[in-house]
This record gives structure tokens, C-alpha cells and sequence, in this order.
């Protein structure tokens, strides 16, 4: 992972500077989370099935909004980030609603937890800060039980192609590199940031997990957007699409479940 650092710490760093303007965001709309304690949406709900008393293992999970949305319906929930500033606030977030988490300030590429875990879990935007999926299918298998769950709720890397970014549809070890503004959320507009992204292929995700030993049992694909995103309207209540493709059919997000063999 020698050769990716830089660009690893490149996104640390601007997911450091995210966190603060995110947590007052109303994209995230933290207090209404407060309230209500719940961030997860139909289509991650409906592919996760039961997981009262069972142990999850939250990958990539920002400020931990999602993360605690589990540990109220009944799991037990460790849930991991790069980011220290966002773990932080994780940990503030859970303490305010006294919702117990074992938050990890780690990269996933790197993580070495000593126990296996009956779920993991990751969703929205998380492949594309990888630069090495293989290794993050060995993360998976090394913390999955044998026969547990492994559920992968995406955007559709088709999106990034439709957007204008220019992105390449296939892995390039040389990542998309941009600086901005901001964020895609509202708020921080003076803040500058650089990112690094590696877009992934369908097939680079399913053979990441199958020659980790798990086993695909489901892959679906969604016509909408539960967020709304740059460029995006609301076709109906809760669903986005991209106004330039509003009468076309386009994959927006995935389901991906896997088990260990």
C-alpha cells in the first residue's frame, strides 16, 4: 500500500475537512438525526434483513450516522473510518444518543480486528477512496464468519461515467485527482479540497470478493437515487435521477450481498 499513501492521506485529510461542515449540514440534517436516529434508507433496509443481537461491522462510516441507525435496530455495532476527525465526531454522536458503538479509527485496507462479525456492512460512495480492492475483499473475508452476510449498498459506477467527470469506466492505479470547493453537501464553500478516486468496474468488485472466498447471492440495480446529488431532480417522493436523463433508464445504485464460503 506503499505506493498509494500519498493519496490516501491526500483524502484523509479532506474527509477531515468535511466532517465539521457535513455535521451542520442539512444534507445530513444531524438534528433531525438526533431526533429521530435513523439514516438508513429502503433499499440498503431491504436487502439487510434481521439484525437484532447479531455483530456488524460498519466499513467506512463517516461520522457514524448509519453506524448507530444499526445499533438501534439491536445489532452490535463496531464501525470503522479513516478519519480521526470524523470518528470523533462519531463518538460525540452516539454518546448524545446514547447509543452504544464501538467506533475504530482505522483504514479498512489496514484493518486487523482480532474476531469475526455475523454482518459487514458499507454503503454509498466508499469504493471509489480504494485504491486496491482486492485487499478490501481480504478485509471482508478475514472479519466475516463463515456464512455471514456481506452487503455492499453502491452508487452504480456507470454514474460516474454520465456525470462529465471524464472518469474511466475500468481501474487505473494513477487516480482522478480534482480539487474544489466545498463539498457535495451545502456549506464550506470556501474551503478547498483535493480528492483522489479510482473508479471500479463491476467485474473488479465481483471477482474481489470471489477470489476472497465469498460467494455473490445477490445483485440488484436501482432506477433512482435515494439522495439528491449535483444535476439531480426529484422524479418522485425520495427518488433522484440526473435531469439530463430524466425520461431514460439508468442504473443509479446497487445491491451487492455475499456470504463466506
Amino acid at each position: 500500500m506503499k505506493k498509494y499513501k500519498k493519496y490516501i492521506d491526500i483524502n484523509q485529510k479532506t474527509w477531515d475537512l468535511r466532517t465539521p461542515i457535513h455535521i451542520k449540514s442539512s444534507f445530513y440534517d444531524n438534528e433531525n438525526f438526533i431526533k429521530h436516529q435513523s439514516s438508513l434508507k429502503e433499499i440498503e433496509l431491504s436487502a439487510i434483513g434481521k439484525i437484532k443481537n447479531k455483530s456488524l461491522l460498519h466499513l467506512q462510516c463517516h461520522f457514524g450516522q448509519d453506524s448507530i441507525s444499526l445499533a438501534n435496530m439491536g445489532a452490535n455495532v463496531t464501525a470503522v473510518d479513516f478519519s480521526s476527525i470524523a470518528i470523533n465526531e462519531a463518538k460525540l454522536l452516539a454518546k448524545q444518543t446514547s447509543t452504544n458503538v464501538n467506533f475504530v479509527n482505522c483504514n479498512v485496507l489496514d484493518l486487523e480486528l482480532d474476531r469475526e462479525f455475523d454482518i459487514i456492512f458499507s454503503s454509498y460512495g466508499v469504493l471509489g477512496w480504494l485504491p486496491d480492492l482486492f485487499k478490501w475483499g481480504e478485509t471482508i473475508s478475514k472479519h466475516l464468519k463463515k456464512g455471514g452476510l456481506f452487503l455492499l449498498t453502491e452508487f452504480h459506477p456507470f454514474i460516474e461515467l454520465i456525470k462529465g467527470n471524464g472518469y474511466d469506466y475500468f481501474f487505473d492505479e494513477k487516480p482522478d485527482i480534482e480539487e474544489s470547493k466545498g463539498s457535495y453537501t451545502d456549506g464550506g464553500k470556501n474551503i478547498s479540497t483535493k480528492t483522489c478516486w479510482w473508479n471500479h468496474s463491476l467485474t473488479d468488485i465481483f471477482q474481489a470478493l470471489e477470489n476472497n472466498g465469498l460467494k455473490l447471492t445477490l445483485f440488484e440495480e436501482f432506477d433512482y437515487c435515494p439522495y439528491m446529488l449535483e444535476n439531480m431532480i426529484e422524479k418522485e417522493k425520495g427518488k433522484y435521477v440526473l435531469e439530463i436523463r430524466k425520461h431514460l433508464a439508468t442504473p443509479y445504485v446497487f445491491n451487492l450481498k455475499a456470504t463466506k464460503k
